[in-house]
């Protein structure tokens, strides 16, 4: 099985080096299996978390080996790892061809698609296909890496080239877009029933030229008793789950049907309820003042700030 060798490389102050403190390794290679899990969840079902066991397959292609530690510098330590190629470690994936157009190559791992989700993460688009919500917590929770005493984490890729990185900044901005994500809603959605992965339960329909929904099939019974619904109109009901900018991400549908006439109604792109990022309405500008304090200003006072101190004296 072919295999490639990555880099996870921290840097530091201080505790590091090529012994490293343990409380500055423990917690990335804690998290660091469970983030390339989610991530390979996500680059094949649009869901970092879809319900159920992981298929055989998507283990098989998240599987992660830790090889080791170096370093050449006291404030750096290269945490290396090897991990297999999807298209030697699960052939399957790839029988139906590619299920997005988007999606992984049989060349590629769990660690570009982890990599394609902190760039755009760190970019804060809000419109990737490389994450979810659930995607986006977990990496706000690196941010217990930089209150040990880390400054960053680069992962590096084949000659040793970073390509991605996790820092304070794409924390913060995880936790950014995990605001702004809009509230998943029940939705039903008709369109051209033209993909079914059966394996992975995955559905794609054509609504309308250049209009595709993707679904994760979450209802009772398996999607072979629906072959005879391939390649018609159906309609599908379920929750719809958004990205930050408010376009669908996938549906987890729980129903699905042949169409009606009456179901053309729903021959539309579900879009999210509008949603507010309080924190920032609630950021004030410098020298700003607060609403509190501007309310306060705008009642009169009934006595000078001498006459208050008297007052008080005279109360003592």
């Amino acid at each position: 099985m072919k295999t490639i060798e990555h880099i996870f490389r921290l840097e530091g102050p201080e505790g590091l080096g090529a012994r490293p403190q343990p409380e500055l390794l423990g917690p990335l290679l804690v998290q660091i299996p469970e983030a390339l899990r989610d991530s390979v969840r996500m680059g094949f079902l649009h869901s970092s978390r879809a319900g159920g066991r992981l298929s055989k397959a998507l283990k098989a292609a998240s599987e992660v080996r830790f090889i080791g530690v170096s370093s050449d510098s006291d404030t750096s330590t290269n945490v290396r790892f090897e991990l297999p190629v999807f298209g030697d470690a699960a052939p399957e994936l790839f029988a139906q061809g590619k299920l997005w157009d988007e999606g992984p190559g049989p060349e590629a791992s769990a660690f570009d698609l982890l990599s394609d989700a902190l760039v755009d993460i760190g970019a804060g688009r809000g419109d990737s296909d490389h994450f979810d919500q659930p995607l986006l917590a977990r990496v706000g929770r690196y941010g217990v890496l930089f209150k040990k005493g880390l400054t960053r984490v680069s992962l590096a890729g084949e000659g040793s080239r970073v390509v991605a990185q996790i820092t304070p900044a794409v924390v913060e901005a995880a936790h950014v877009l995990s605001r702004r994500t809009p509230a998943p809603r029940r939705v039903r959605v008709t369109g051209r029933l033209d993909l079914m992965g059966a394996s992975q339960g995955v559905l794609k329909l054509h609504l309308r030229p250049g209009e595709i929904v993707t679904a994760l099939w979450a209802g009772g019974g398996g999607l072979e008793e629906f072959r005879d619904c391939f390649n018609r109109d159906v309609v599908v009901e379920g929750l719809g789950v958004f990205r930050p900018s408010g376009t669908l991400l996938r549906i987890e549908a729980d129903a699905l049907l042949p169409a009606t006439v009456q179901d053309e109604f729903f021959r539309e792109v579900p879009k999210a309820l509008a949603t507010a990022d309080y924190a920032v309405m609630t950021r004030l500008r410098p020298g700003e003042k607060s609403p509190y304090h501007r309310i306060l200003e705008s009642i009169p006072s009934e006595e000078t700030d001498e006459e208050f101190a008297a007052a008080v004296e005279a109360f003592r």
